[in-house]
Order: C-alpha cells, then sequence, then structure tokens
C-alpha cells in the first residue's frame, strides 16, 4: 500500500492513501466551542462538514500561526534594534560623545541570530541572503562616523547617517517587511482530507511531499524501540525506501480519539 508522506517541521509522517481523499489549499474554518485545541474548527468541503486538525498541536508542537507570529515579532525586534542603533549614532556625534554600541556586524543581536540561523525553506533562505550587504554597510558607518569625528569633521558626519538613514537602513526596513510578509505566505500549509468509518476530516500540515511505497520488512513497532507517550496516533516507524529517513506512520483512526461532531451538525459527505 502506497503512503502520503508529509513534513511538520522538520519530522516526516506518513498517511494511508486508502483513507486519502484529497489534498485542499488553507480554508477558513469556523471555530468550535470546547474541543481540545488541536482541533482549528470545522470547514465545509462542497457541503461536507469536517473538523479540522492541527497535526502540529496534535504532536504537542506550536501551530504554524503561533510560530510565524513568534518569528515576525522576533524581526519586528531587530529592526527597532537599527533604528535605535543609527539614532544613538546620530546622538553622539551631535551631544560630541563616544558611540557604545557595536559597529561589528557579527555582534549586534541580528547579526548573532543571522549568523546561526539556517531556513529550510529555500525562499527564505534567499530572501534572508540580501540581509548580508545593507547590514554590513550600516554597521561599518559607525566605524567612518567615529574617524570623522575624530577629525572634527562633525558636520560630515552628521550627513553620512543622514544618507545611512535614507540608503542602507531603509533597504533594511524594507527587507524586514518582505521577510515578514514571506514568511507568513510560505507558512499557510496544506489541509489533507482523511475519511475513517465513513466520516470526512482534514488534517494541517506543513507540506504535503509525496506518495511512496515503505518496504514492509522496514516497518517497525515504535514500542519496540522507545516508551513513546503519543496516545497511539503513532504505533510504527519506517524508513523511506531512497533517503533512508525515518518515517511515523499515523494511525488514521487515532487522531480523533475523544472528538466527534454531533450526527445532526455534520453535512452529508457530497
Amino acid at each position: 500500500m502506497p503512503w502520503a508522506i508529509v513534513q511538520v517541521k522538520k519530522q516526516l509522517f506518513a498517511l494511508p492513501t486508502q483513507d486519502m481523499r484529497e489534498i485542499i489549499m488553507p480554508t477558513e474554518s469556523a471555530r468550535v466551542p470546547n474541543v481540545p485545541e488541536y482541533i482549528l474548527g470545522v470547514i465545509n468541503i462542497r457541503g461536507a462538514v469536517m473538523p479540522l486538525l492541527d497535526l502540529r498541536k496534535r504532536i504537542g508542537l506550536p501551530s504554524a500561526g503561533e510560530e510565524v507570529e513568534q518569528f515576525c515579532a522576533l524581526m519586528e525586534q531587530r529592526e527597532q534594534d537599527h533604528r535605535k542603533w543609527l539614532g544613538e549614532l546620530e546622538a553622539s556625534v551631535k551631544e560630541r560623545r563616544s558611540f557604545g554600541l557595536t559597529t561589528d556586524p557579527h555582534k549586534c543581536a541580528f547579526g548573532k541570530w543571522y549568523d546561526v540561523y539556517r531556513a529550510d525553506d529555500p525562499w527564505i533562505a534567499a530572501q534572508l541572503r540580501k540581509f548580508d550587504a545593507p547590514h554590513q554597510e550600516i554597521h561599518a558607518i559607525g566605524i567612518e562616523v567615529g574617524r570623522l569625528v575624530s577629525q572634527n569633521a562633525n558636520a560630515e558626519a552628521e550627513q553620512l547617517v543622514a544618507r545611512t538613514r535614507y540608503g542602507a537602513l531603509s533597504k533594511m526596513l524594507k527587507l524586514f517587511a518582505e521577510l515578514k510578509d514571506l514568511v507568513q505566505a510560505r507558512s499557510r500549509g496544506v489541509g489533507i482530507i482523511l475519511r475513517h468509518d465513513g466520516k470526512p476530516f482534514a488534517v494541517m500540515v506543513d507540506v504535503a511531499l509525496s506518495i511512496e511505497k515503505l518496504l514492509p520488512g522496514a516497518i517497525e513497532e515504535v514500542a519496540e524501540l522507545a516508551r513513546v507517550k503519543n496516545d497511539g496516533i503513532v504505533r510504527r516507524l519506517a524508513k523511506r525506501a531512497k533517503t533512508q529517513e525515518i518515517v511515523l506512520l499515523l494511525e488514521t483512526d487515532r487522531l480523533l480519539a475523544g472528538f466527534e461532531l454531533a450526527p445532526d451538525f455534520a453535512a452529508p459527505a457530497a
């Protein structure tokens, strides 16, 4: 039996294709009160009302939306750091005092993060690479301004700061805005519509990768390898035939364990 290989964060999962019906793009869901936190709500697909489950939350991870909010909040803080950095540089020139912030692009908060962060998404990685030149340019200005001030060329130093505000800093701010928009767009995920006991439900995952056959001899029981508390949604694992990557096999009948729409609420499947 072939399996649908999906990804949540960096972990691979497999869903039995015999239970799959279709893949859908993200759609608005209606919130339902007093349901488990992993239930995003209910959706209407061509007249069939079904619950929408967030696989991230089901396995105890933050939702994609929560991760995006945290990432965007971090980028907004790093954006403000550079506004304040240039403002402090300008103030130090006008007040004839030394500049106390770092001129090393690798030692500011953004630089430290930038040097170690690795984006899995190639589009986001490409956007991040655009930061390198303007970020280094901004910090290099601090050294040049210090040199000008030491030569009593304060007016020229102030002009340099002003040009930087409308040049390198403006580029950085635009890149931050583009990055946040891109991260939000790339984190929407996809929905997999499944059916169990004749009832449809949808599962949100980050990426649907492929349909593959897993070698029967490569499937093992998780309980034989480790004691894992997972409410029974993962009982087996396997290796992909080509890459040998570990894939956790999801038990369709356990994903919605403990939750069920009332019979008079759910519309019949189309």
